[in-house]
């Protein structure tokens, strides 16, 4: 039992080994003969690199594309290959190649190139009229092509003679022609036949429309009827109305009446309760007055006496007084001056308190606001890395794939050339056969290409450097960015900082925007503080890559150095959206933007201001509305001191 299944296992292996090595043997067939047609294709000519689009999801054949791409050339132009799992039509393409897996997708991806000058290969598609070119499986399993004369011409292609040499065939069109006859044919048919549906349908309306305009003379005679009543019935509701009105109108003047005589009434009432009340109060206040009059003559008596007693003791207090006015305005001027003189005292003293305290907190907030603006545009630094993250690991997800690949073939390549390798560390002068092992040698090495495997080597071990001299490139530029401004001064390199800025936004512009470098051969150093200009110049070009996406067109942006006088001397130029001069007097403000909200916060040339003016530079902005923005950076260069 145990023997059966391990045959059984022996022969699963050895069958999908075949099959994989078929599948592997045509999608490099697949991708051999397309770059061979394309060169027997008469293309217009252009200085772009010759652009293939490829769409699927074939890991193995998106690998050998690119590894045939790098060694080939077509028209004259270095070839770039792109990829994606989902039916685009990308504007800068020459060839659209699509698996069969998508074959349905084709009559929308027609309608979309049409007259674009494009070419659309297709894998298995089985309807001729619609194809340029199209690959086949012969029954014998050897792969071959058929391609459409008419529909490559009228894409403005032009197929080169010798291309029925590559053993390709070309579309009967007659075929086409009589199964587009037949169609039509059939289409005619089912046409005759809906009009006979529709002519029944027609008859049967017409009997519709005639009982429906009997009904409409009945209900026409029904509706006068109604009309009739209804006038009379309106007619009866109208008097009913009249005296229903001439009623309210007279009930509303008895219900008038009515309350008027109430009021009366109580008003009537009110005033006879308030003239008994006054009369008693009147009686009351007679009797209290006659009381305070004999009270008033008691103390007429009382205050003649006490006047007698006064008369004899003002001249007595009149001497007395003068003495104690005297006496109590010196104790006063005494008391005042010494109060005077004790309220400066404590004024003064708390006067100094106080200002030793505010120097000590102006110190402290001092150092509290340095600690917080570095803390600031450490954390704007961090958010802007932070935004860049995709494209930064997209760029080296990039370069991490040359690796990968370039590993991959090199593997497949060695393995191949391994038995030759082999047999050259086992010859041996001293061996009698010595001819014929190295004609055996030289025998093998024709068998499995040996040269062509040592080429292929040679280019991916190349690749595999470009991809890890990227990384390299990529995170030497992170690490000089993330550096805290803590650190001492050190040279700066000027054009090495823009250089570190442009990479970590190639994921933004590489696309939409043309960045053109224009720097001068001189040297331009610095003393500052790594890292900063970086994130200065990263947060202008970063403004101006918005600015231009938002204008919607072609975008460019033109950064120059150069050296005048003492300072160097850095300009970023855009063809954006411009400001006005109100939002150009506001830029630098904190938390100002003109972006949408969620966009952005209002902090980075704010900071770059700051960042600038640290180096002991200046930075002025010159722009139109609607015609792109100018940046002028100005530094001291190295040496001069700017603090």
């Amino acid at each position: 039992m145990n023997i059966r299944k391990g045959i059984q296992l022996f022969f699963t292996t050895v069958l999908i080994s075949h099959f994989a090595e078929a599948q592997t043997d045509r999608q490099s067939q697949l991708v051999t003969s397309t770059y061979s047609i394309a060169k027997n294709i008469e293309w217009p000519k252009k200085e772009t690199p010759f652009k293939i689009h490829v769409i699927t999801t074939d890991e193995a054949l998106k690998t050998q594309f690119r590894s045939t791409s790098q060694s080939q050339k077509i028209a004259g132009r270095n070839v770039a290959v792109s990829f994606t799992s989902y039916v685009i039509t990308p504007q800068d393409a020459d060839i659209i190649f699509v698996t069969n897996q998508y074959n349905t997708t084709i009559p929308t991806l027609l309608d979309r190139i049409s007259g674009n000058g494009l070419l659309l290969v297709t894998d298995r598609y089985d309807k001729q009229r619609d194809v340029m070119i199209n690959f086949l499986d012969k029954p014998s399993g050897e792969l071959t092509f058929e391609f459409n004369r008419a529909n490559i011409t009228n894409q403005g292609l032009k197929l080169k003679p010798n291309i029925t040499d590559m053993g390709g065939s070309e579309v009967d069109l007659a075929k086409i022609f009589k199964q587009v006859r037949d169609s039509v044919r059939a289409m005619e048919l089912r046409a005759n036949a809906l009009k006979l549906q529709f002519d029944t349908l027609n008859m049967n309306v017409a009997i519709t429309q005639r009982i429906a305009r009997q009904q409409q003379l009945l209900m026409a005679e029904k509706d006068q009827e109604i009309e009739q009543k209804q006038l009379e019935i309106d007619k009866q509701t109208g008097i009913l109305d009249s005296l229903r009105v001439e009623f309210a109108v007279s009930q509303k003047r008895l219900d008038d009446l009515t309350q008027v005589l109430d009021a009366r009434e109580q008003e009537l009432e009110v005033l006879g309760n308030e003239i008994d009340e006054q009369k008693n109060n009147l009686a009351e206040g007679n009797r209290i007055l006659e009381e305070q009059e004999d009270r008033i003559a008691q103390q007429n008596q009382a205050i003649a006496q006490r006047e007698d007693q006064l008369k004899e003791m003002s001249t007595v207090v009149d001497s007395q007084q003068s003495a104690l006015i005297f006496l109590v305005l010196f104790l006063v001027a005494v008391v005042g001056f010494s109060f005077l003189i004790f309220t400066a005292y404590r004024a003064r003293k708390r006067a100094a308190r106080k200002l030793a305290e505010q120097k000590e907190d102006l110190g402290r907030l001092v150092e509290e606001l340095k600690e917080t603006q570095s803390q600031l545009v450490q954390s704007e630094k961090m958010a802007s890395l932070g935004v860049l993250t995709a494209g930064i690991a997209h760029e080296i997800n990039n370069a991490i794939n040359f690796v990968y690949s370039g590993i991959h073939v090199l593997s497949d390549k060695f393995s191949e050339i391994r038995p030759v390798i082999s047999h050259v560390t086992e010859l041996n002068e001293e061996d009698n056969n010595l001819k014929k092992s190295i004609k055996e040698l030289i025998k093998e090495r024709e068998e499995v290409s040996y040269d062509e495997a040592q080429g292929v080597i040679d280019q991916m071990i190349t690749s595999i450097k470009v991809g890890a001299e990227r990384t390299t490139e990529i995170v030497k530029g992170l690490r000089i960015f993330s550096r805290s401004e803590t650190e001492k001064k050190t040279k700066i390199d000027i054009h090495n900082d823009l250089d570190v800025a442009l990479l970590l936004l190639n994921s933004r512009h590489k696309d939409s925007v043309k960045i053109n470098k224009n720097f001068t051969k001189e040297s331009l150093e610095i003393d500052g503080y790594k890292g900063q200009l970086s994130q200065a110049f990263l947060n202008i070009i970063s403004n101006s890559i918005d600015a231009v996406a938002d204008k919607g067109k072609e975008g460019k942006i033109d950064i120059f150095t150069s050296m005048n006088g003492q300072r160097i001397e850095v300009k970023i130029v855009d063809n954006g959206i411009g400001m006005t001069d109100e939002e150009r007097q506001k830029i630098f403000d904190p938390f100002y933007t003109t972006k949408k909200v969620g966009a952005g916060t209002g902090l980075g040339l704010s900071i770059t201001y700051g960042i600038v003016e640290r180096h002991g530079g200046t930075i002025a902005v010159n722009s139109v509305k609607n015609e792109g923005a100018e940046f002028i950076i100005k530094l001291p260069i190295a040496g001069q001191n700017h603090e």
